[in-house]
C-alpha cells in the first residue's frame, strides 16, 4: 500500500481521485491547495503525487519544483483543465512524471498511478534504465 497525495482545490476532483486510489488499495492523502500538499509531502512518506496545475497558495508547478528539491525521485503527475504547450514543457523540464488534461478518465489515471509507482520502485531499487 502506497501513500498517494492528491492536491486539487476542487472538492469533486479530490473526492474522485481519493475513491480511485482507495479502490486500488492505496492510501489517499488529500490537500486543498499547494501549500498544504507540500506540508503533507514533508510529513508523510508519499510515493506519488497527483496535483492540479492551478491551485491557490502554491500551484502545481511550484509544488513540483519544491518536491524535487526534497526528493529528486518524487513522482508527480500534473493535472489541469487548462493545458498549454508552455506548462507541458515546464513539467517535462522540471522532471514531472506526466501531465494530463481534465476531465480525468478513471482507467487512464489508474494506469498512470500503476506505472508511476513502478517507475519509483525501479528508481529506488537501482533498476532504472
Amino acid at each position: 500500500m502506497a501513500n498517494i497525495l492528491i492536491a486539487d482545490d476542487e472538492i469533486s476532483v479530490r473526492t474522485l481521485l481519493c475513491r480511485i486510489v482507495k479502490k486500488m488499495n492505496h492510501k489517499p492523502v488529500d490537500a486543498s491547495n499547494g501549500r498544504e500538499a507540500l506540508e503533507k509531502f514533508k510529513k508523510e512518506s508519499i510515493a506519488l503525487s497527483i496535483v492540479d496545475l492551478n491551485m491557490p497558495e502554491l500551484d502545481g508547478l511550484g509544488y513540483l519544483k519544491k518536491v524535487k528539491k526534497i526528493d529528486p525521485g518524487a513522482v508527480v503527475i500534473i493535472v489541469t483543465g487548462y493545458p498549454s504547450a508552455e506548462t507541458i514543457v515546464e513539467t517535462i523540464e522540471d522532471d514531472g512524471y506526466t501531465y494530463i488534461a481534465k476531465p480525468i478518465h478513471v482507467e487512464q489515471i489508474k494506469d498512470l498511478i500503476e506505472h508511476g509507482l513502478a517507475s519509483r520502485e525501479a528508481r529506488l531499487s537501482g533498476k532504472w534504465d
